[in-house]
């Protein structure tokens, strides 16, 4: 089994979302737990960060392919609302 580091984790994941204007992070102590074959498995959560609205049809895919091709169990989005002294 080929594991990788959380810096390893962290580069393959921009080199997807990069394009998109995304950049991503492991959330700090935060494990998520999910099902490898009959087993439990805690992996790590990855958080995604940038312009991208939540309805926005690509994030599905973006997060199908990081989850099935990464050792992460979900993906989240940042959401920051805007300065409100803007």
């Amino acid at each position: 089994m080929n594991i990788l580091t959380e810096a390893e984790i962290v580069t393959r994941a921009n080199e997807v979302v990069g394009p998109y204007g995304l950049r991503a992070e492991v959330m700090p102590d935060i494990n998520s737990v999910g099902v490898q074959g009959d087993g439990r498995v805690y992996l790590p959560v990855l958080n995604l960060i940038g312009p991208m609205q939540t309805d926005d049809p690509r994030l599905p895919v973006l997060s199908s392919v990081l989850t099935n091709t990464l050792p992460i169990s979900r993906v989240t989005l940042e959401i920051a609302m805007a300065d409100p002294m803007v």
